[in-house]
């Protein structure tokens, strides 16, 4: 990851990311691409307000790509807190892990990859623009997946692998890649909150 973004990461969840009497210097290195960066960002804020609402010492240990998904390992924390961080693996196969871009799955050269379709074939990777960090939709990211953990509960990451029909057949965890996305699921739950059929 790019020195610029980590440093952002560390600035906004660095109490995640390092013990209270830990310097700037013992911290780890993130292990993938900066596409996935506000993805990262959002997930953090997330885990940050549970474990100030739990009251409990939530420290990421690692992040990485593994199988061509987001990875991200911590101590501390409840069943929120792993099912934001289950959300948040599912949500980095649909966005390229270069661009963050929309993407896939892919296999290239024997590698698991998340690729958009420009990034795909494994060329024009020398040119990408890095992510400056999308607040609104890290914001709306945020948002709509604490929607869904106070709607579904132990069952969100369940829900958010089902097709859904209000959502032209495809899997929440689809659609929360993009900002339009959020709203939409974040519409469909308030639908379902006030009984209106999806």
């Amino acid at each position: 990851m790019n020195n610029f973004t980590e440093q952002r990461l560390v600035a906004n969840c660095g109490t995640l990311l390092f013990r209270t009497d830990a310097s700037a210097h013992e911290a780890f290195g993130f292990e993938c691409m900066d596409g996935w960066a506000d993805l990262i960002e959002g997930s953090l804020r997330l885990i940050q307000r549970c474990a100030e609402l739990e009251e409990s010492d939530v420290k990421i240990t690692q992040v990485k790509e593994k199988f061509g998904l987001l990875r991200i390992y911590q101590s501390g924390g409840g069943e929120n807190v792993c099912q934001i961080l289950d959300i948040c693996e599912l949500t980095s196969g649909c966005l390229c892990e270069l661009c963050g871009k929309a993407g896939k799955l892919i296999m290239l050269d024997g590698w698991m990859l998340t690729r958009c379709e420009r990034h795909g074939d494994g060329h024009h990777t020398d040119q990408i623009e890095l992510p400056s960090g999308d607040e609104h939709y890290i914001s709306c990211y945020v948002r709509t997946v604490d929607s869904i953990l106070s709607f579904f509960g132990a069952d969100a990451v369940r829900w958010v692998q089902q097709e859904c029909i209000g959502l032209g057949r495809k899997r929440p965890f689809e659609m929360l890649g993009t900002e339009e996305g959020c709203l939409a699921v974040d519409t469909l739950l308030k639908r379902l909150e006030y009984g209106v059929g999806a």
